[in-house]
């Protein structure tokens, strides 16, 4: 039986695990944390007792490789599936503004959405359709040249489009402003969600914190296939022999007898660990912090499971029936702000929106996440490293390689898969 070390228990890691498993490699798992998720988990507050997520995730139809490997733990029950789009967007003083593929069929439905859609006026919707009617013709090499907004004003959106739309969109994303965003990875995300059909275009949203949600299936799913998960173990070396990785030391213990290794950590973690120079990897990374504030009040009047916000720095609202989870994308803004200016800041804002007081909140949680994200820009689309690396049993793995999607869940377990089948391939030899 051939063996695997994987370094690291976020989606990449769990993902990369899961799949070796199902083909019969003896894996373990490094993770350097208590728990497993990454920077996608969840976790129990002492004041309220509620289960909570570090900043709340929502997934999409078209995440095809997500979608897959939630099957494969046998965690798919734990999502909840659209029948078709529904976006409730909302403006000042609770005014709704559905975006809602009515039931006919696609793509028809997404086309009567957009135009339904009376955030926009009748010129703003002209211009999105024809929009729409280019995307499939640009080139990626055009793409590549352009940001976000250089390409949304070449083909003349509003700004009103851009608030009541674009904004959101590529905040909820991309997790940055679109001044900075590589034009490409938005169409390629575009590509997805419109033209892939019906189920492509909703939105899944987890019915539990992200830790049962699929942390504790895919633990259940390594360990029952002879897999051992190693908590509270960092990785502190990867010592090299020629063109292979001979050993690895961790905190507690150094391991020598392996066939393969997965590193599916962040860039920096993975420099880090690795001493021999001609693993560095050469790649600067700008991120994106998002913050997540989670209320809970006397009473909830929210009906809806989510809301997006128009024209606020506040991007989404989430129902969780007990508590609501505000989301702020592109937050570095905050990231130094007291707890007290947060809170005035959040609960300004859903005043003007939602029919909650400041008054009604009881209690608060504040979640910063400071390198959530990765800015997706031109530089960073050609620097991405691939999976395959220049040693012969290291592989690479996280949402930070060459995948061709942003710094996503799908992205993150993509590469995942996409660790699993290369060593697979190669054990094949």
């Amino acid at each position: 039986m051939k063996k695997c070390i994987i370094i690291g228990g976020g989606f990449s890691g769990l993902s990369s695990a899961a799949y070796l498993s199902e083909s019969g490699f003896k894996v373990t798992l490094l993770e350097s944390s208590p728990k497993l998720g990454g920077r996608a988990y969840s976790f129990k507050d002492e004041e309220t007792g509620s289960a909570i997520d570090n900043g709340q995730h929502i997934l999409m139809g078209c995440y095809n490789f997500t979608l897959d490997f939630f099957k494969l733990i046998g965690a798919e029950k734990n999502l909840e599936f659209q029948k078709r789009l529904k976006l409730i967007f909302l403006k000042e003083k609770f005014e709704h503004y559905p975006l809602t593929a009515p039931d006919i069929p696609y793509p028809v439905n997404l086309l009567f959405a957009l135009i339904g859609y009376k955030a926009f006026s009748a010129e703003d919707k002209l211009r999105i359709l024809s929009f729409f009617s280019k995307l499939a013709l640009y080139s990626n090499k055009d793409l590549e040249k352009m940001t976000v907004e250089e390409w949304l004003l070449k083909e003349n959106q509003s700004e009103n489009s851009m608030i009541t739309f674009w904004d959101i969109l590529v905040a909820g994303a991309l997790n940055t402003d679109k001044k900075k965003a590589c034009a490409k990875i938005l169409a390629d995300i575009l590509k997805q969600i419109f033209f892939r059909g019906n189920k492509a275009a909703t939105i899944l949203i987890p019915k539990f914190g992200l830790s049962e949600t699929y942390c504790n299936d895919a633990e259940n799913f390594i360990v029952s296939r002879g897999g051992e998960i190693c908590y509270g173990e960092t990785v502190n070396e990867l010592i090299s022999s020629g063109m292979k990785i001979s050993e690895i030391v961790t905190s507690g213990r150094t391991f020598k007898d392996f066939d393969f290794v997965i590193s599916s950590v962040p860039l920096y973690a993975f420099n880090r660990m690795v001493m021999n120079k001609k693993l560095k990897i050469d790649l600067d990374l700008e991120y994106s912090p998002i913050l997540t504030v989670h209320f809970w009040m006397k009473e909830n009047p929210l009906k809806e499971t989510f809301y997006g916000l128009i024209g606020s720095p506040v991007h989404w609202v989430f129902n969780h029936g007990k508590h609501i989870t505000i989301v702020i994308s592109n937050a570095g803004y905050l990231m130094n702000e007291e707890k007290d200016y947060i809170f005035n800041l959040t609960t300004d804002e859903i005043e003007k929106y939602l029919p909650i007081k400041k008054n009604d909140v009881l209690s608060f949680k504040i979640i910063k996440e400071k390198r959530a994200t990765f800015i997706a820009s031109d530089t960073v689309i050609k620097k991405r490293p691939y999976a395959v690396t220049g040693f012969d049993n290291l592989v690479l793995a996280g949402d930070w390689t060459n995948t061709g999607l942003p710094s996503t869940i799908e992205g993150a377990v993509k590469s995942g898969k996409t660790a699993a089948d290369i060593i697979i391939s190669k054990s094949l030899k």
